[in-house]
């Protein structure tokens, strides 16, 4: 059984890149003496705006919301077909807000973590 479907791998490089982004940051920040909740929760934040707004911008120019039209030639049987490219089930639209809500929340709570 797949978990995944139609662009899917626009998710993963969506991540890897936020990935490079908190490495370029990660790297900048090593050369600080901050703390490390502090490194952790700046890096988890970066990580996840960076590879949200790439997923919304690749879905927004890679995934189409229009429905297809097509017709059967024997029944004269419309067909709706869209685009439901997925990963474990997920549609890329909401890896965008996965992505946002659930890394900028970890970050968000290693720094009230740090500072309380």
């Amino acid at each position: 059984m797949l978990v995944w479907r139609g662009k899917w791998l626009l998710v993963l490089v969506s991540g890897m890149l936020g990935g490079l982004g908190v490495g370029l940051i990660s790297g900048a920040l090593e050369s600080t003496n901050m703390a490390t909740l502090l490194q952790t929760g700046i890096t988890l934040i970066v990580f996840g705006l960076v590879s949200a707004g790439i997923n919304y911008l690749f879905c927004k120019y890679f995934i189409s919301k229009e429905k297809r039209v097509f017709v059967d030639e024997q029944t004269l049987q419309q067909v709706e077909v869209k685009d439901r490219s997925a990963l474990f089930f997920i549609p890329n639209r909401i890896w965008t807000y996965i992505y946002g809500i659930f890394f900028v929340g970890l970050g968000l709570f290693q720094l009230i973590d740090y500072f309380i």
